[in-house]
């Protein structure tokens, strides 16, 4: 290559070098190096006054842009698919849902609740008190268009109590948003309107008038995140922040809104999730998956349920607590919320390839000469549902007696792997257990016990975390589709939406 080439190809690729450089000093990060572009979240109009704070907030903050859009929730959902986008927040989560069947929305995190009511000009000159009053051909209604969800809303609470057609007949104009039919009745255009509570605290010459038709049947505004964004851990990031109780529903709350109990915010949250171990190797995968989408730490102890139980006795509070059996989160109840049973696994005879003991049933067990393992009924959910098993067939005293038991394993998986390495002739464990190395199925053979004696896995997050939301989503996230398929890969039988 002559010297002339060669100052050229050197000029460019310096040329390209820089270019590179300035784009990406350019592009802002999420404060640990994560290079972001600008997220675009679409809004419902009602919820716009506490949003622009939060996100100016946040890009004070972090030095990210957020570009809302906002229109009727209703209108929103419709231009999803075309507009694409990071983030929806609508004002009620039937839209989330509605969405999410979809598939155009993946994760959602709730942040405030809306009461709807009548908003009437200050005094109330029309004496409004009630639906009935909407009737009133005196009375000039603003409502709004049913794309928008405060529309959609009223239009079925005014239907079921059968004053829809009359109010519709009175009303002298639809509008797109909440906001617009408010100001409505700031400006003396309307007599009455429809709104949420929250949005009519943003109006200095108007009073709200609450009605039980409303006050029972309040709404939760929710975001989601869109399966459309190609940033989704940056995604998450902020909608932790728009709904964390130091963060973006300080700004909710300063506005009127009732808001949720809401997660605190870390930039980098760690929560502990205890798990008893016959659920690792089912779980194991899509946890890791779980920290990298949602850019967050979980530190997992794996153990026997009988001693995560004495752990959580002893004053351990985990974020979350994924059980062997329902009888192990029975235990400590009173610290969890109401547990999901999300799956069972049946307990199994694991023997040696051959079977050269000719072992079948639970009581050949007491046959002299043979090395038996069990867990520990103390330790393990397992040991447990063991002890009750043999009670019930009225072989745990011969067993005792018959001096076969040579292991009280803490875990499932301790005895698969002794099963594994030859120091028994047969263990009772999960299916699990032995499902889930290729070892053991290499050198075991599964037995199955008579009437299918099985435990049942329920997974429950702590009332005193301070994470609930993403402990939440975990559990979701471990029980999706792609979830359900490693559940039944090691033998669970799934439970979870039946």
């Amino acid at each position: 290559m002559n010297s002339a080439k060669t100052i050229f190809f050197a000029s460019l690729f310096a040329v390209i070098a820089l270019v590179a450089v300035l784009f990406f000093r350019g592009r802002p990060t999420d404060g640990d190096g994560m290079r972001q572009s600008e997220l675009v979240l679409h809004c419902a109009a009602g919820l716009r006054v506490p949003v622009e704070e939060i996100v100016q907030r946040y890009q004070a903050d972090y030095g990210i842009t957020v570009r809302p859009h906002y229109a009727g929730s209703g209108e929103l959902a419709s231009q999803l698919e075309i507009a694409g986008g990071d983030l929806y927040l609508p004002a009620d989560v039937s839209y989330i849902e509605l969405t999410r069947e979809k598939g155009l929305v993946q994760e959602a995190i709730p942040a405030a609740y809306l009461t709807a009511g009548l908003i009437v000009p200050q005094g109330n000159p029309k004496g409004i008190r009630s639906l009935t009053d909407l009737t009133n051909d005196q009375v000039r209604v603003s409502l709004a268009n049913p794309s928008a969800a405060i529309g959609k809303f009223t239009k079925k609470v005014l239907s079921d109590a059968g004053v829809w057609d009359a109010a519709e007949a009175n009303a002298t104009v639809f509008k797109f948003t909440v906001n617009d039919v408010a100001q409505d009745v700031a400006t003396g255009a309307a007599d009455v309107a429809v709104v949420w509570d929250a949005v009519a605290g943003l109006f200095d010459n108007v009073e709200f008038i609450h009605v039980p038709e409303f006050d029972q049947r309040r709404k939760t505004a929710t975001v989601g995140v869109l399966a459309s964004s190609d940033q989704p851990t940056a995604a998450l990031r902020f909608a932790r922040y728009l709904t964390a109780a130091n963060r973006g529903l300080e700004n909710f709350a300063k506005h009127g809104f009732q808001v949720v109990d809401g997660d605190t915010w870390l930039l980098h949250p760690e929560i502990t999730f205890f798990s008893g171990s016959m659920l690792r190797p089912a779980i194991e995968q899509q946890l890791e998956l779980f920290e990298k989408r949602e850019g967050v730490t979980v530190v997992p102890a794996y153990e026997g349920c009988g001693t995560l139980v004495s752990m959580m006795q002893a004053g351990a509070e985990p974020d979350a607590y994924f059980s062997c059996d329902l009888k192990f989160l029975d235990q400590v109840q009173d610290r969890f919320e109401e547990g999901t049973v999300v799956s069972r696994n049946d307990m199994i005879l694991v023997v040696v390839k051959g079977n050269p003991k000719n072992i079948h049933k639970l009581e050949d067990l007491t046959r002299p000469g043979l090395k038996v393992g069990v867990a520990h009924p103390e330790k393990s959910a397992l040991g447990a549902l063991t002890v009750d098993l043999l009670e019930g067939r009225g072989l745990q005293d011969p067993l005792t007696a018959s001096g076969n038991v040579e292991i009280l394993a803490s875990k499932g998986d301790e005895l698969a792997n002794q099963m594994q390495i030859g120091a028994l002739d047969v263990a009772i464990v999960y299916r699990s257990n032995a499902l889930s190395s290729e070892q053991i199925l290499a050198k075991c053979e599964m037995i199955s016990i008579e009437n299918d004696p099985q435990a049942v896995q329920p997974y429950a997050v702590h009332r005193n975390s301070s994470h609930k939301e993403l402990a939440r989503r975990l559990e979701t996230f471990l029980t999706d589709a792609a979830g359900k398929e490693q559940f039944l890969k090691y033998g669970f039988y799934w439970e979870l939406n039946k």
